[in-house]
């Protein structure tokens, strides 16, 4: 459990000490936002739903080029959702009026059985009548998460009282219809004032203008010359167990060894392989960590390497995020967000 504690602390502090100045125009990839920065910046895809006034809502045309929070929920939660609007209303007051009418915020219900367009329109505005509320059926809701890694929305509970698994994040995407951020129900009104602030300030037109490194904006984070391309874990399926899940790319000219894993919701964290002996499949710890060759992909997967998180404290909720603590032999310690996804979401 120490070794862990330091870890993440050193990750914390390595991430605090990196950040750049507020001040600064940065690279688009490179804001300095306080919400959690995804794997890679996902488009802004194309799907129509209903508004509540029974009208066909294109959410990329009719959002293109205008900051857009998207946010799948549904107004009998109890607990994220009104915390979510509640918080996000309250920073769009604190915004200058030029700042706040760029903003389209979307909110698409996953419970289109009980939300019906005028329950759907009165909750929304009770927190901010510029707030959008999309409704669908549940599979053109469910295509609509599959776009952003999401599972289906699932029901769970009493017939009436039922409750419904939903994303717990706010996706944020740019004018540029960029998906760069997401922001979970810890986020704060200052946070969210001082993203939405950085977001609306920046010149768009320049960084649509750059040539794009799409490869460089994979990158979740870097450890020296290693980039983290990706990061995910499952949902246990019984148990305070779970795997690690990583892609890692080697740009440099000497090779670094992924040497530790650990997390702030594990107690213990380690490296594993996968091996085929005398006909039986087992799992072997790696003493030596997981090699990563120079200019080579090096790809910890099920089946194969992995990393394995033990002694779980919390729930794992698919659609959420975890820091997990890497340290590199060469590139030293650092947190990256890894995405939680089911079992039967695990598709290479």
């Amino acid at each position: 459990m120490r070794t862990a504690s330091l870890l993440v602390a050193l990750a914390v502090a390595a991430s605090q000490g990196c950040a750049p100045p507020a001040d600064r125009a940065p690279d688009p990839d490179a804001l300095a936002l306080k919400g959690t920065i995804p794997i890679e910046p996902l488009p802004k895809v194309s799907f129509t739903l209903t508004d509540t006034r029974g009208r066909p809502y294109d959410f990329r045309a009719e959002t293109d080029g205008h900051i857009t929070l998207l946010f799948f929920g549904y107004t009998y939660c109890p607990d994220v959702c009104p915390v979510h609007m509640a918080t996000l209303a309250s920073a769009m007051e604190e915004l200058d009026p030029e700042v706040r009418s760029d903003i389209r915020v979307v909110f698409v219900s996953v419970d289109p059985d009980r939300d019906t367009p005028e329950r759907l329109h009165k909750w929304l505005s009770s927190f901010d009548s510029s707030f959008v509320g999309l409704r669908g059926t549940v599979q053109q809701v469910s295509d609509a998460l599959a776009f952003y890694r999401y599972p289906p929305p699932e029901k769970s509970g009493e017939e009436e009282g039922y409750t419904v698994g939903h994303p717990a994040f706010i996706y944020a995407f740019t004018p540029d219809n960029r998906g760069r951020a997401l922001y979970g129900v810890e986020t704060t009104r200052a946070m969210w004032v001082h993203d939405l602030n950085l977001m609306a300030h920046h010149d768009w037109k320049a960084a649509a203008a750059a040539p794009a490194d799409d490869d460089t904006a994979r990158a979740l984070a870097t450890a020296g010359d290693v980039r983290i391309l990706d990061a995910y874990l499952p949902r246990p399926a019984a148990g305070d167990v779970t795997a690690v899940y990583l892609i890692l790319r080697n740009d440099g000219d000497a090779p670094d060894t992924l040497v530790a894993v650990a997390s702030d919701v594990a107690a213990r964290g380690s490296l594993h392989e996968m091996r085929m002996e005398d006909g039986q499949m087992t799992m072997a710890p790696l003493a030596g960590g997981v090699v990563v060759p120079a200019g080579a992909t090096v790809e910890l997967k099920p089946g194969g390497l992995h990393g394995m998180l033990e002694g779980l404290n919390r729930e794992l909720e698919p659609g959420t995020t975890v820091n997990v603590v890497l340290r590199f032999a060469r590139g030293g310690v650092l947190a990256v967000p890894a995405r939680v996804v089911r079992y039967e979401d695990i598709v290479r």
